[in-house]
Order: structure tokens, then sequence, then C-alpha cells
């Protein structure tokens, strides 16, 4: 059985910064929604799944970032939980799965990379960010990344683990479960939609590509990729990179081409999401949907996340977008595709 410990002293004031949604800024020229670009059919009438955090919550995760520990596999992970200041024990809450990269840190992704706890803040969703192994914190995606992979690490195991803890101490909606990831993240967050698809009901990866050679999941699983075209780490067209992890990586259209196969999408597809840019098209006819955002230029980078000037990254990267906000993208089209 794992054990969890939380410390509610590491908790951390939401970030300052306001995120934009999809109709601010004026040098934007923004057209259609990311949830026209596929919305379940049936998503306003299922009612929310209750956790059991619902009927006796538990007190380890007040409002605001609270760190956690979780003993699984012989190691001892770390995490953490943002908590909105509108949650209500009562009141069941999404809950989103925040994967940092190879070398990143879950305290990295969240203060500097996603910007996405103010928009939980405003919309009452819970974030998990959780931390890889090894030095160089890595998750086993399947093909990469590092250590996690060459010692076969459940990552998913651990994921899985994690949310049956924090369900069983916060009141969520277990049909509202999403995960999405930068880069090994991302790799990450594929690989829970193949191998965890009872549990999470839609996946965001920016920057990373599907990393398993078999992928059955249990149902279609709703899908939005989110790559720029100028991606020197994890190619558009695949193949070796200019980052450390020495792997080819699968390419974006064939990640996509096999999501638009196991749910069932035409072959056509239409643009629906314009912000700056990015440009989402979706698959029509998907008994899930199955969605690619596309950021012309666009580096290894999370679009609209915090800048790091004076980070050089690989000279074959592309710019980081400002333009388009990956993380109020990703909550939208999760907004519309919770889980059946």
């Amino acid at each position: 059985d794992a054990a969890a410990a939380a410390d509610p002293d590491a908790a951390a004031t939401a970030q300052d910064a306001e995120v934009s949604g999809p109709d601010a800024g004026s040098e934007r020229a923004d057209s259609g929604s990311v949830a026209d670009a596929g919305t379940r059919a049936d998503a306003g009438s299922l009612a929310p799944l209750a956790s059991a955090g619902c009927v006796t919550p538990g007190t380890r995760y007040p409002a605001g970032t609270t760190s956690g520990t979780l003993a699984f596999g012989g190691k001892v992970r770390t995490f953490r939980v943002h908590v909105p200041p509108v949650y209500q024990a009562g009141s069941p809450a999404a809950a989103v799965l925040m994967l940092h990269g190879g070398g990143g840190s879950a305290e990295q992704l969240q203060s500097e990379s996603a910007r996405m706890d103010p928009i939980a803040d405003r919309d009452g969703f819970v974030t998990v960010y959780p931390d890889g192994t090894g030095v160089l914190q890595t998750w086993n995606g399947g093909l990469c990344c590092g250590k996690a992979v060459e010692e076969g690490v459940d990552d998913v195991g651990f994921l899985d683990e994690l949310l049956d803890h924090l369900e069983g101490e916060l009141c969520l909606d277990q049909r509202r479960v999403f995960a999405m990831g930068m880069s090994n993240g991302a790799i990450m967050s594929h690989r829970l939609a193949c191998e965890l698809s009872a549990r999470i009901a839609a996946v965001a990866p920016v920057a990373g590509t599907i990393g398993v050679a078999t992928c059955q999941p249990v149902r279609p699983v709703p899908v939005m990729q989110i790559h720029g075209t100028s991606d020197g780490h994890v190619p558009w067209d695949g193949g070796l990179g200019c980052g450390p992890a020495g792997v080819a990586f699968v390419s974006v259209p064939d990640t996509m081409e096999g999501w638009r196969t196991r749910n069932g999408c035409e072959a056509a597809t239409s643009a629906h999401f314009q912000q700056g840019d990015g440009t989402c098209t979706a698959h029509s006819g998907c008994a899930a949907p199955v969605v690619l955002c596309s950021i012309a230029g666009g580096g290894h980078s999370w679009p609209g996340g915090e800048p790091k000037p004076g980070v050089v990254n690989c000279p074959a990267d592309g710019a980081q977008s400002t333009t388009f906000i990956a993380s109020e993208a990703a909550w939208q089209f999760f907004k519309a595709n919770p889980r059946p």
C-alpha cells in the first residue's frame, strides 16, 4: 500500500500574473473556439462522478499549493497540488495532471512554464504537478526518456496511485481528470491516454509525440496535440532532435494518424480555432476528438508560458509563441470533453 504525506507549510500563493483567454490581446486575430474543434455530444448531460473525498474529505490540501510525497514502487515520489480558493469540499472539481519535461520539475512547470494555476483559480479546478525520477527527473514514456526508461519505472502505476490518493483527500469529479505535459511529460501524457484511458478523460501533450509502440486504450480518448512546426528537440517530422535524449522521435503527423485511426475519424481535417501563430485543426466523424494545434515557427517551448530570455536552445529550435496560450486552449478542450 502506498503511504502519502503532505506538507502544508510548503503552501505557495497563486501566481500574480493574469492569464489571457482566447479573446485577449490586441495583436491577435483570433477566430473560432477550441471547443468547436471537438466536443462530446453528451458533454453537457454528464453528471459529475464524485470521488470518495466528497463524502469523507481530508485536510491535507488546503487552498493554495501544497507539497506532498507518495511511497510507490520502492521510491518516495514527490508532487505539488494546487487547490483553487473557490474549491468547496462538497462540490466535485476537475483535476489536471501537469507533467514537466525531462530535466525539469513540478515546481518549475508550475511557477515558470505553464501559467495554469491562475486559470484553475478562475474556473475552480485542481492542478497536480508530479515529479519524475532520477537526477534529471524523467518519465517513462516508452521511447523516452533517460533513467526512467532504462530502469523501467512504472510511472503509469505511480500516477494512477497518486490519483487514488487525491480522490480520497479531495472532492474531485472522476469524469473530469485530465493530463497534459511538456516534452517528456507530453510523451508521458500520450502513454496515459493509451494505458490509463479508463481514468484519464482527455490529454493535451505539448511538444512531445507518442512514445509507445502499442497503444490500445479501452475507449476512444480525446487528444489535443500542441506542437511547434520548428521544434528542434522533438522535430515535427520525427527523428533525432538536437537535445540530449538521443532517440528517434515519432513525427507529429504519424502521432496524429495513430489517434485518428484509434478514434475512428475521417481523414480530412478543417481549421476550427485560430489564435496568433497557432492554428487548431480537427478531424471529423470521430468517436472522440482528435485536434492538432500547430504553432507556426514555434520551438520546443510552452506556447504562452513564461518566456526564458537569455536561455539558448539548440540552433535548430524555433521561437516561443507569445500569442497562442496553450494552457487556456487545453483547458477549454478539457471542459468540452469529460469522460463518459
